[in-house]
């Protein structure tokens, strides 16, 4: 459900190139920046909204009618004749999809172990790195059903996609299981009861906590949801980028035409897809967070760099490969870094929230940087990228120096992680 949802939510440089551009008249001034901008603003809004909303009205409920709505929106999409109709639409998508991924996982990481949910986060992201990739193939694949029924090919991308959102969210109703101390009908006593107590024995939150204002507002005082908050951004700031200027700087920057772009955008998201597994399984082993957080950062910037100033298209697209490669596993990487170091459920959904907020700044700085007077070189947002990916280190490196003392001092008995005793913080 949430890969159909971030390709919902990225094709937008598809259908851009496949003739919605000339459509929208979004060549004028910054219009497709502003349609770009304004479904982060609504994202990023409603994120602790919809996190609160979801333990009351059940998992299962609140995410399939959320995945039912953004599809229903994605095909009205592909109905709109003006460009300030298709920033509403977005707008509308925002608010919907807000509450999707923190929704997600909120409800992975209440389920696995600290050192379990590292693969399964990455599992998690792997099937939307995938499918986010190659929807750029099944997007040009929806384009050749231009002319069908009056319709371009662009808003056969959006209504094609819609309605398979909304057939397999609607599905989801039927597959997604509450809350461990919640899912009776799907564990027997025994297993009910054995999941709480290993969940316990991790990090002593297995049964949910009243989330109430007060706590809200206490949760919020904590400095580090802010930095996690932010290296999402870092990482969701390129992620972006890619998804909605890669199309564009292909065609206009390398010369391929509508069809390559389209087609050549996939394949980086392979290796993405090894490159995150991959990682994430090391980090389960070997209980490492920050550092391959950190390395995955590193190479992401020195690939946008490659796509930007290759000397050849072939060196440009290895940068591709590079980026996209190295970045995806950062997302899963960050939001299984914030939830080894947490505990109760009430600060779980605040931090899964303003994580996902930084996410959504990601995608606006993107949508900013990244501007439409500079294509195909986006100078501006090459650097304000590699800025954010370096500064994103640098936190990372303090964090991890934050957790050595807290741990050098629960050892010596000096101070209690969390308020728990013999508990210690994952870097």
């Amino acid at each position: 459900m949430y890969s159909i949802s971030l390709v919902d939510r990225t094709n937008l440089g598809l259908a851009l190139v496949a003739g919605m551009q000339q459509d929208l008249g979004l060549a004028v001034g910054d219009r497709y920046t502003v349609i770009v901008m304004v479904f982060f603003v609504a994202y990023i809004i409603f994120e602790i909204p919809s996190n609160i909303i979801l333990p009351k009205a059940g998992p299962a409920n609140w995410l399939a009618f959320l995945g039912v709505g953004f599809g229903s929106v994605l095909i009205g999409m592909g109905f709109v004749k003006s460009w300030g109709m298709m920033a509403l639409c977005r707008a509308l998508l925002g608010v919907l999809e807000a509450g999707f991924l923190p929704g997600c996982t909120y409800l992975i990481t209440c389920w696995y172990t600290r050192f379990e949910v590292g693969k399964r986060l990455a599992g998690f992201w792997i099937l939307s790195v995938i499918l986010g990739g190659f929807a750029a193939i099944f997007a040009y694949v929806l384009t050749l059903l231009k002319g069908r029924e009056g319709l371009n090919g662009w808003q056969w991308i959006f209504i094609i996609e819609g309605t398979i959102t909304v057939f397999v969210c609607a599905l989801g109703w039927f597959v997604i299981v509450d809350f461990p101390a919640k899912a009776g009908s799907f564990l027997a006593p025994a297993e009910k009861k054995f999941m709480i107590d290993r969940i316990n024995n991790d990090r002593g939150d297995a049964v949910e906590d009243q989330v109430t204002t007060r706590r809200i507002l206490h949760h919020l005082k904590d400095w580090r949801l802010y930095f996690w908050s932010f290296n999402l951004m870092a990482s969701t700031l390129p992620g972006y980028a890619y998804s909605y200027f890669l199309p564009v700087i292909l065609k206009r920057g390398m010369g391929y035409t509508t069809a390559q772009s389209q087609l050549l955008s996939a394949p980086p998201y392979v290796l993405a897809a090894i490159m995150t597994f991959t990682s994430g399984y090391l980090g389960d082993k070997y209980h490492i967070r920050g550092p391959l957080i950190a390395v995955h950062q590193l190479l992401t910037a020195v690939g946008m760099l490659i796509t930007a100033y290759g000397g050849s298209n072939g060196v440009r697209y290895f940068g591709a490969f590079l980026g996209i490669g190295f970045l995806q596993y950062c997302i899963p990487g960050v939001i299984t870094f914030q939830a080894n170091n947490i505990t109760s459920h009430s600060k779980r959904a605040v931090a899964a929230a303003t994580c996902m907020m930084g996410g959504g700044l990601g995608g606006i700085f993107a949508s900013v940087a990244f501007k439409q007077t500079e294509s195909p070189k986006y100078t501006t947002g090459i650097f304000v990228t590699l800025a954010t990916s370096l500064t994103s280190i640098l936190l990372v490196c303090i964090m991890d120096f934050h957790f050595w003392r807290c741990n050098k001092k629960a050892r010596a008995g000096t101070h209690r992680n969390e308020g728990m005793s013999d508990w210690y913080y994952r870097y």
